[in-house]
């Protein structure tokens, strides 16, 4: 399903496709000199990538960097570090984007990379339904896709857009409502991400539940929020780490979602987290495509895990 965008603000519109990299002799040619790589900048150069220096390899995403040597620093991180560098590429948010960017927007006039925590992680709507109307997504068309805040909705129509800003508080705490009950039941965690405190107190479930750029955040108290989106990108790779660890072993599905072939069959599979589910892919040129219907691939996935009696809805549950 091919989904239409139209950016809430021209900061999001940089952090979709930052105009200032875009005119970067190096990365801002990557879709035509090296469109397979999941990052723009060097992780240990903190520079552009560099096509001719070649690539390296990490659970099957391809590393761009800046000089040859570069790939075996980075193979020898601690595989916690590894994981975040991805994370935060996927979010366009390198260590050294902010300040390239900078210096393009100087150089051009653009303006510069969002740099604020709260723009630096962009959520997926991953709900099936318009916030507005009720409507089921694609029953009136391809779904109209805006982001507010890093956060993404999608309407299934245009005419849904202004009644969405003329109450937003509203709709958000709706949304919100729906995807604390939606993804609660595949969350594991039994201690906060940010202090490590207890999430339950004699028997009791005593956790803060936040919503975060359309994903659900279990705290131990609302202090701990402040800290959280201080480093979002940090705290999200912790909870997506955890998530694919406690999923994995039974993970339902022995074929890719997208394409359809067996997992292993081109190497190791590849692994995101959306709304708390594991997705498990034959190869990274699978994972825009979740991004791009992620409703139709974790409706999957949740047919497959209800298959085998796990993670019910809580009409469902016994």
């Amino acid at each position: 399903m091919k989904a239409i965008l139209i950016s809430a603000s021209l900061a999001c519109c940089a952090l979709v496709a930052p105009p200032a990299l875009a005119q970067d002799h190096h990365a801002g040619d990557r879709a035509q000199e090296a469109p397979h790589t999941v990052n723009a900048m060097c992780p240990i150069g903190k520079e552009p990538i560099v096509p001719s220096a070649g690539t390296v390899e990490y659970k099957g995403k391809t590393i761009g960097i800046c000089c040859p040597g570069c790939g075996k620093q980075f193979l020898a991180w601690e595989e916690a570090r590894k994981d975040e560098f991805v994370i935060l590429a996927a979010a366009h948010r390198e260590p050294g984007m902010e300040d390239h960017a900078a210096s393009g927007a100087a150089k051009t006039g653009e303006p510069a990379l969002p740099t604020t925590p709260e723009q630096a992680w962009t959520g997926p709507y991953t709900l099936d339904t318009c916030p507005v109307s009720g409507e089921k997504l694609g029953s009136m068309g391809d779904p109209i896709v805006k982001m507010y805040d890093g956060r993404e909705v999608r309407f299934c129509c245009g005419g849904c857009i202004g009644t969405f800003e003329a109450d937003k508080d509203g709709y958000w705490a709706k949304i919100d409502q729906r995807i604390i009950a939606d993804q609660l039941r595949y969350s594991t965690a039994d201690t906060c991400v940010v202090s490590g405190e207890p999430l339950t107190e004699n028997g009791e479930d005593i956790a803060v539940n936040m919503v975060y750029a359309n994903r659900l955040v279990r705290l131990c108290c609302k202090m701990c929020q402040r800290q959280f989106k201080a480093e979002p990108a940090r705290f999200i790779a912790e909870l997506d780490k955890a998530a694919a660890d406690a999923q994995r072993a039974d993970y339902p599905l022995d074929t890719c979602p997208v394409g359809g072939g067996a997992l292993g069959s081109m190497g190791d599979p590849v692994e995101m987290v959306v709304a708390g589910r594991l997705v498990r892919l034959c190869c990274a040129m699978c994972e825009p495509k979740v991004n791009a219907d992620p409703v139709r691939y974790i409706q999957m996935i949740d047919q497959a895990w209800q298959a085998q009696g796990e993670y019910m809805p809580e009409d469902q549950d016994d």
